[in-house]
Parts: C-alpha cells; sequence; structure tokens
C-alpha cells in the first residue's frame, strides 16, 4: 500500500491570464504563495499570456481564452499532470477539457461550487462591473442560481491591482471597495459567504488579517480553486479519466487540436 506520507510528485500549471514581463510582483507572489499552500508532493508553475487580459471585455476573454488552450496543449506535451486556469472568468475552459487528457480545472466554476459548501448564499464581487454579465452567465452555466445569489463589483484595473501589491495606501482603498461590496450583500441578499471574483485581490489581501465582515466568512478562491485541482488528479487516477467523453467534453480531433494551434502560430 502506498504511503500518505510520500504522494508521488505531480505538477500542475496555473495558466494566469496576466503578462509575465508586466505583471511579476503578482506573479512572484502568486508562485510563492502557491508554493505555501500545495499539499506535499505537488509543484505549481506559473505562466501568463502576453499581452494580458487587461482590455476588459468578451474580445479579450476569447483572445486570452484561445492562447490558453493552446498552452494547456503544451503543459500536456511537456508532462504536467494537471492544469489550473488561473482566470475566474473560466475562458474556454469547456474547449480546453475537450482538447487534453489531464484534468483542466477552472479558477470561477471551481471556487463557486466549493464557496457553496462554506455557506448558504454566497456573493462574490468582480473588480469591473464590466465583468456583471458574464458572471451571471457563469453561475447559469454551473446551476447555482440558488447558491450565489448576488454578484457586486469594485472599480479597478488588472494593473491598479498589481501596483498595489507594493503599495500599502492603494491596497487600503482597494479593501475599502471589497468591504464595502461585501457588507452591501449582507445587508440586501443574506449572503453569508463572501469572496472576489478571481485571484488578484485574493492574493493581494492574504495576509491581511483583519480583513472581516461581519455576518459572512471571505473565502479565498484560488485556495478553494487549488484544492480542487488537488482534487480532480486524485479522482481522474480512480476514473481513468479526467472527465466523461459522453457530451459536453468530447474529445476533440486532433485535426482540431493542430488547426487550433497553428492559429495561434505553434507547431502540432
Amino acid at each position: 500500500m502506498q504511503s500518505n506520507e510520500n504522494p508521488p510528485a505531480a505538477r500542475i500549471l496555473y495558466q494566469s491570464f496576466t503578462d509575465p514581463a508586466l505583471h511579476q510582483p503578482y506573479l512572484r507572489r502568486l508562485a510563492s504563495y502557491l508554493d505555501d499552500i500545495s499539499s506535499p508532493g505537488i509543484t505549481f508553475e506559473v505562466r501568463g499570456i502576453s499581452p494580458a487580459d487587461t482590455q476588459l471585455g468578451r474580445l479579450s476573454e476569447l483572445r486570452c481564452g484561445v492562447q490558453s488552450v493552446a498552452g494547456i496543449i503544451e503543459a500536456e506535451r511537456e508532462g504536467f499532470d494537471a492544469v489550473l486556469v488561473g482566470h475566474f472568468q473560466d475562458a474556454c475552459l469547456f474547449e480546453a477539457r475537450t482538447a487534453v487528457d489531464i484534468p483542466v480545472v477552472g479558477h470561477g466554476e471551481a471556487s463557486m461550487h466549493q464557496a457553496c459548501m462554506l455557506g448558504g448564499r454566497v456573493g462574490i464581487v468582480s473588480i469591473d462591473p464590466v465583468y456583471l454579465p458574464w458572471h451571471d452567465e457563469q453561475i447559469r452555466r454551473y446551476g447555482l442560481e440558488s447558491r450565489v445569489v448576488d454578484v457586486r463589483y469594485m472599480r479597478i484595473t488588472p494593473d491598479q491591482a498589481v501596483a498595489a501589491y507594493d503599495d500599502l495606501a492603494a491596497y487600503r482603498e482597494i479593501r475599502a471597495m471589497f468591504v464595502d461590496a461585501a457588507e452591501s450583500m449582507i445587508r440586501d441578499s443574506r449572503v453569508d459567504v463572501v469572496m472576489s471574483a478571481g485571484g488578484l485581490f485574493a492574493l493581494l489581501s492574504v495576509d491581511d488579517v483583519d480583513l472581516h465582515v461581519e455576518g459572512a466568512l471571505i473565502a479565498n478562491p484560488t485556495f478553494l480553486a487549488v484544492k480542487q485541482v488537488e482534487a480532480a488528479l486524485s479522482i481522474a487516477k480512480v476514473t481513468g479519466t479526467p472527465v466523461s467523453r459522453g457530451g459536453t467534453y468530447a474529445r476533440a480531433s486532433q485535426q482540431a487540436v493542430n488547426e487550433l494551434l497553428a492559429l495561434v502560430g505553434k507547431e502540432s
């Protein structure tokens, strides 16, 4: 019998939608945080996208999503055991699952489902109102309309969030926006779990021991998603497949995979 104290090594790609060159303060802290919270024997490697997803909206989500799928295909070929798409909007998540035979876990889907186990009514705080329709669609797609009951927003860009990692005054301004949004959801919608829609604020606030709101638990979506991808690895080993291939995640043909790689200028 295999000892639980020495699990086999596993490599997981954290596919961020931030730029490796422009967002180093965030990516360095993220890599360190993933090292801190990952289970023994599991290592994370963080990779980004260039240009980053800074032009908030559907077209940028599509472009980054396609680049993400290409990166996930490459990760499987490089021997990664799983991928965590570190982008709450989960752009092209379902498509990525059809393209590879390793688990692909979405930051938004995983953290929202896990948050529902922490309380009866969940609220999420997005970085910008442009994402409100997208989050509403996510909630419906995942069948969580009766559980994820409110979505509010701050007004910050990804670049502002990254800059706040080294600017305490800027962090306090962002923190105040998050708390205001959280308190309004508790008051208006009786939520009892609150989390940010994505990892930017989650990582920014991870060491803030005084961050709390009366009447609700503040959950860290990145931590929840990390634990979900670790579980997905274990489940895939037992079932022999990362997902059902019977419908939604039917395996893409090799030609379809090759054509996507050609679209983004990568060799098949």
